[in-house]
């Protein structure tokens, strides 16, 4: 039996198949080109399997269907698609029923499993999902870093453009996974987890092409929690999906995450507002525990006109006054503060403080309470160490508390984006991702932030915003590879609800001018975002718009490249100037010019590990 359904335009078709074992998979085309053949379906209950001995109930009915909504930060303000949504219900050999619901887009295909029916509980013991691609091509893929006190983390270094099917020695790959195949860019995620199931991973070493799906690692959060998710019945578990692009830089404009994710929960959004951070940690580790410090980056804050600052790890050494005192410190600059939370509970051994606040609901509500009173802003919550069911349930209790008391939320040491910023829009960014505080730790990071950071903005950052801390003149270890233009560009090219600037006051106040009024002038949230050119470990070029200024940026990779012209014919009309920021004589030099507007622009030549920025001014001159 073969079921077909296409995206409302006929660019993507899925095929589900049941042959005569009464197994289920499913082929992917888009515009007649195979992309995924004979991939599996399935899952597997410790009361019923649906692995083999299907039969269907009810055939899929295709409907098209609108989906739209406004973010409150993110790449795009407004978000608008249309789908073609189907239901195949089949029942296993004891009669248990599965629903496998489908999404098909012109630029994604979607599908998640559901138990419609029963009582009690239910736990699932494998799910049989898999990715098998139809032809060779390549895959930026990161290993999961291992089930340590400090992990996992999803913090690795992306593999580079290995061939599909190359397995790694870590316990498995990463969700987002990129890659190229049959001339098209394939981002494979999951949306919509909640507290009902654990977060999922590409199985380590492939059959071929064909990539599994696992669970959580049993030592994660120093072994508690469940590996396995149980759940009361009916249940519906999360999406599983693959987006599509023609090319690298339009993958990058994928907002297919948000869709499957769940409306959001807040009404009154008028609290939540992205904004930019300055962050004293980076430079100085030792400054949460000294008042003086956390000042000097306040006025920092207040000079550049961010909105926040934040106060990190250990500030619990200084008496309650002492931070209402600094809290209005800062409002007398018009800056909010951010305050710093270990998550443990029992999932972590870190001795970083304060710690024991945001594990249990009781202690947690009356601290956010206790510090919504002070003036706090928000909080970034950190060392989760788990994507199992509870470590999951963990990370929405902390954004519904934090919702009730009107804080905003930053999870570090955390799992991956899923679509929460939709249904929680005050979750502004999450870590997930190896940034600038390797710098400090990592020997070889700055010889691998070169082609590292252009292999982010095609996978990581597709799903969600990123806080990879960015824009650091100074030097740590080592001294950087990147220019002073790659950095600044990280500030354009990185989406986050929250900018973190990880620099010191003094390295800031340092830079040229032109570099100043781009850290003065750049968003936090985005009305609309166009990747224009690259490939991951290559080089990006990307334009984003606040509105009605349009932003251009781009990064280099390790192999110098030369000027180039790109049509912007899909910015809409353009006048003015662009006020571009390049690089100059030697790392720490930037290059400044004024060209005007038009239908196309030329990318200025970059070194290996080069960038620019350009914001289009009115006028000339």
């Amino acid at each position: 039996m073969l079921w077909t359904v296409k995206s409302p335009e006929g660019a993507v078709e899925l095929d589900v198949s049941l042959d005569d074992r009464g197994r289920l998979f499913y082929d992917v085309r888009r515009r007649g080109v195979v992309l995924l053949r004979r991939s599996r379906l399935g899952v597997e209950r410790q009361d019923a399997s649906f692995h083999d001995g299907l039969t269907p109930v009810a055939e899929p009915v295709a409907e098209v269907r609108d989906d739209g909504h406004t973010a409150a930060h993110g790449k795009r303000a407004v978000l608008r698609e249309r789908f073609t949504a189907a239901t195949l219900s089949l029942r296993g050999r004891n009669g248990a029923r599965l629903d496998l619901d489908l999404r098909v887009l012109d630029d994604a295909v979607a599908f998640r499993y559901r138990f419609p029916e029963g009582s009690g509980t239910a736990t699932v013991t494998r799910e049989l999902t898999t990715f098998a691609f139809a032809s060779e091509g390549r895959a930026w893929a990161q290993p999961t870093s291992p089930s340590d006190g400090g992990g996992p983390a999803h913090e690795h270094l992306y593999t580079n453009g290995v061939p599909i099917g190359t397995p790694t020695g870590a316990r498995s790959y990463d969700l987002p996974a990129t890659f190229e195949v049959n001339g098209q860019w394939l981002l494979v995620s999951e949306a919509g987890l909640d507290e009902t199931f654990h977060g999922t991973r590409l199985a380590p070493v492939p059959a071929g092409r064909e990539y599994g799906v696992l669970g959580p690692d049993p030592d994660e959060g120093l072994g508690h929690g469940d590996v396995l998710a149980t759940s009361a019945l009916p249940w519906t578990l999360p999406w599983r999906f693959v987006a599509i692009a023609d090319t690298a830089a339009e993958l990058v404009e994928s907002t297919t995450v948000w869709h499957l994710a769940e409306p959001s929960t807040i009404t009154d959004t008028s609290w939540i507002r992205p904004g930019r951070v300055s962050w004293s940690w980076w430079s100085e580790n030792a400054s949460p525990r000294d008042l003086a410090a956390l000042r000097r980056f306040v006025d920092l804050a207040g000079e550049m006109g961010w909105e926040y600052s934040l106060v990190d790890a250990n500030w619990t050494v200084h008496a309650e006054q002492e931070i209402r005192d600094l809290v209005r410190y800062a409002a007398e600059r018009d800056v909010r503060l951010f305050l710093w939370y270990n998550s443990a509970g029992p999932n972590n051994d870190s001795t970083e403080g304060p710690r024991d606040l945001m594990h249990l609901a009781e202690a947690r509500r009356a601290e956010l309470a206790r510090i919504a009173d002070w003036g706090i802003a928000g909080i970034k919550v950190d060392f989760f160490h788990s994507d199992k069911q509870a470590g999951i349930a963990h990370y929405l209790g902390i954004l519904r508390d934090a919702a009730e008391a009107r804080l905003m939320v930053n999870f570090h040491g955390s799992t991956v984006p899923r679509g929460w910023e939709r249904t929680w829009p005050h979750l502004m960014t999450m870590e997930a991702v190896r940034g600038a505080e390797w710098y400090l730790f990592g020997p070889t990071f700055a010889e691998e932030a070169v082609w590292h950071n252009t292999v982010l903005p095609f996978t990581r950052n597709v799903i969600g915003p990123m806080d990879y801390t960015p824009v650091t003149f100074g030097d740590a270890l080592r001294p950087r590879r990147t220019t002073a233009a790659h950095e600044l560009a990280l500030a354009v090219v990185y989406e986050s609800g929250l900018l973190h600037f990880a620099d010191s006051p003094e390295s800031y106040r340092a830079q040229p001018a032109e570099v100043r009024e781009v850290l003065r002038a750049v968003p936090a949230a985005w009305d609309d975002t166009v990747g224009l050119a690259g490939e991951p470990g290559d080089h990006v070029v990307l334009a984003r718009r606040t509105g009605g200024t349009w932003w251009l940026a781009g990064i280099n990779g390790p192999v110098a490249r030369p000027a180039a012209t790109l049509g912007l014919g899909r910015l809409g009309p353009l006048s003015g100037t662009w006020r571009l920021v390049g690089d100059g004589a030697d790392r720490d030099a930037v290059a400044v010019s004024d060209v005007a507007a038009g239908e196309a622009f030329q990318v200025p030549a970059m070194p290996p590990g080069g960038g620019f920025v350009a914001r289009l001014l009115p006028g000339w001159g």
